[in-house]
């Protein structure tokens, strides 16, 4: 079971979560060179045996005479029984300190591939053959030949040792003989036999605030049985109970219009943390195909657009929009946001001027996702569509928000610039490159669903305002909003003529 102390303290180290009961009460750091991503706390009391031990020395301290054997000492005398000691040290001297650790009869259980590398750590990879082929070939934005030559590089005779002392960015995981497998609690959670194998961890996912999604390879798995979503109870457990929901109300309806969509197989409570556990869908992601393949822009946005028709047609529902939906999915965020933004008042009236002229007009609401970036998007070898990530699901969303966003993104993606709005104006300000392509799609799924012009416009900047008052919330830096350069835009120009939005947006 595990404690989730080091959470209550505020802080804890992903590195924990190797760990058999997916938490460390005590850890100790030697070295000046952990990165801040995995620094833990609290530390090993004085007689402690520390559950997680990391080993991150700088090149100067490598050198300095004898520091690498007082430091392996103590590892291997404060490592507890089934404890992780986590080797983060420059390659040149990976081998002498493997050397000494045997000596103290500590054994090298697994190499660990930081991709691109240990600062930013996005994905923490077993090199081992099936979840490197699976993380190479799969998970990372490389072209597919490539992926799975590194993945099929990896199963040769001894190029995990290889990678494990001459790679750039690896880190060793050292145990006792005996110690229980790493990761045992999360093979335990909705599994018949619990036994032990590998897991894939994806640290960025929604930032570093967010959830660490883990790829669960069971022993004679060749890609992953189950996804889990982990996070602290106190930040995410609510989000946890949104996906499942989302997925339980909204998930038949999205596979029967041609998606593949996860089950919930199980959401529980592990000590502080939050774990939703998922069945995997499998495909490369479409940001992938798209930044590799920017040709593929045209026909990948007609099939998701295909989709998105045949999911509004079969969730189409019809009332009056009253002045409690457009307050809290307009006039809200826009009243939060107008400080922010030059000529934000006028934006909020002139907005409010149009709430209020569509008050009590029939609405067409259908289901949405509202978070339909292109990481959220796959393809399987048949081309078959997979959507993931349904924590913002909703079963009464605003019609055509979805196919808004995805558009952008997929855009943006193609470009490679990751320039969002340069993207949305390429998209929807006149002149713009796709405005044409995507005028034509939009009055096509508009007249499918039965928008009248006038909504469309409040469902666009619905679409915006919903992801700018999300990043305002969430977002640490002033400089990394780039929703709320695009309401910017939209502030400055809601007042083009109504025939340049008939041709734009």
């Amino acid at each position: 079971m595990m404690d989730g102390s080091n959470i209550m303290a505020g802080r804890f180290s992903l590195l924990e979560l190797f760990h058999p009961d997916g938490s460390a009460n005590t850890s100790l750091v030697l070295g000046s060179n952990c990165p801040d991503l995995f620094q833990p706390e609290p530390p090993v009391a004085p007689g402690q045996h520390a559950e997680l031990f990391i080993l991150a020395p700088t090149p100067g301290e490598c050198s300095t005479g004898g520091w690498l054997e007082a430091a392996t000492y103590v590892l291997a005398c404060q490592l507890a029984a089934d404890g992780v000691g986590y080797i983060l040290a420059p390659r040149r001297w990976r081998f002498k300190i493997t050397r000494l650790l045997h000596r103290h009869g500590l054994l090298l259980e697994l190499p660990i591939g930081h991709i691109p590398d240990w600062a930013s750590s996005p994905y923490l990879v077993p090199l081992t053959t099936t979840p490197a082929h699976y993380a190479f070939s799969t998970l990372l934005s490389m072209p597919s030949w490539k992926g799975n030559l590194a993945g099929l590089w990896i199963g040769l005779p001894g190029a995990t040792q290889v990678l494990s002392y001459l790679g750039p960015s690896v880190g060793l995981i050292f145990r006792r003989p005996g110690a229980r497998p790493l990761f045992k609690w999360l093979f335990t959670l909705g599994a018949k036999s619990g036994r032990p194998g590998r897991v894939i961890m994806r640290t960025n996912w929604r930032g570093q605030d967010g959830a660490v999604v883990l790829y669960r390879f069971s022993q004679s798995d060749t890609q992953p049985a189950a996804v889990a979503k982990v996070a602290p109870v106190m930040t995410s457990a609510a989000n946890h109970v949104r996906e499942a929901m989302a997925l339980s109300h909204l998930g038949a309806g999205a596979c029967s219009a041609g998606a593949r969509v996860p089950r919930v197989l199980l959401l529980a409570q592990k000590g502080n943390y939050s774990v939703l556990l998922q069945s995997t869908i499998f495909g490369r992601p479409a940001a992938e195909l798209l930044s590799s393949q920017p040709s593929q822009l045209a026909s990948f946005i007609e099939r998701l657009v295909s989709w998105l028709e045949n999911w509004h047609r079969a969730t189409l529902v019809v009332r009056p929009l009253d002045e409690i939906k457009l307050h809290r999915t307009l006039l809200v965020p826009v009243t939060q946001l107008a400080p922010l933004l030059e000529q934000g008042e006028e934006y909020c009236h002139w907005l409010s001027r149009r709430c209020h002229a569509a008050t009590d007009a029939s609405m067409p609401l259908v289901a949405t996702h509202n978070d339909l970036t292109m990481a959220n998007v796959l393809f399987d070898e048949d081309n078959t569509l997979g959507i993931v990530d349904w924590e913002t699901g909703r079963e009464d969303g605003f019609p055509l928000v979805d196919f808004f966003y995805a558009l952008t993104d997929a855009v943006m993606v193609s470009r490679g610039d990751r320039n969002r709005l340069e993207a949305f104006k390429a998209c929807f300000a006149p002149g713009g490159v796709h405005t044409a392509t995507a005028a034509r799609l939009q009055a096509h799924l508009a007249s499918v669903i039965g928008v009248p012009a006038a909504i469309i416009k409040l469902c666009f900047h619905a679409c915006w305002l919903h992801h700018a008052i999300n990043e305002h919330h969430t977002s640490r830096s002033a400089d990394a909003r780039p929703f709320l350069s695009i309401v910017q835009w939209l502030a400055l120009h809601h007042s083009i003529s109504e025939e340049d939005h008939a041709q734009a947006f």
